[in-house]
């Protein structure tokens, strides 16, 4: 029985490279970042969102709460970018835009494909940004439910 080397993904699905290593040696696997807030109104980016998807939704999100955060790491920055001046532009109200950058430290695990080889963790820096994008001036319930009321008629 014959068995098939396959090179670790380039990227995972925050769109972080490999860590390099053997690829016949060891098998990647990417830890998340450990803390990630769980709110309603956070737009979490990766290389596989749907840009469009995300833009409604981020639209949405801004008409009924008045704020959203985009989130983006690694080689998303760009997207996330993009994505928070289009939501900007989107709305018909003035809005705000709050940038912070940072740095996230995740552990990649590489994986030994054959018994006796000790199991290795790699911790490397991704660069990060946060966006809170916020009207000037939020919706108000008796707009929220006039909106609503219009859509469903």
């Amino acid at each position: 029985m014959a068995y098939e080397q396959r090179e670790p993904p380039q990227h995972n699905i925050f769109g972080i490279g490999n860590s390099g290593g053997d690829a016949g040696k060891s098998r990647l696997r990417y830890r998340l970042p450990r803390h990630l807030p769980r709110r309603p109104n956070d737009i979490y980016l990766d290389i596989n969102s749907d840009f469009k998807a995300e833009q409604e939704r981020g639209v949405s999100l801004l008409n009924k709460e008045g704020w959203v955060v985009v989130h983006g790491l690694g080689e998303c920055l760009p997207q996330a970018i993009t994505l928070a001046l289009s939501l900007q532009s989107a709305v018909v109200s003035l809005t705000t835009l709050h940038t912070n950058t940072s740095t996230v430290f995740l552990t990649d695990d590489a994986h030994p494909s054959y018994r006796g080889r000790d199991q290795e963790n790699n911790s490397k820096g991704y660069p990060a940004i946060h966006i809170k994008i916020s009207l000037q001036q939020p919706p108000t319930k008796e707009a929220s439910k006039s909106h609503g009321a219009s859509k469903s008629s």
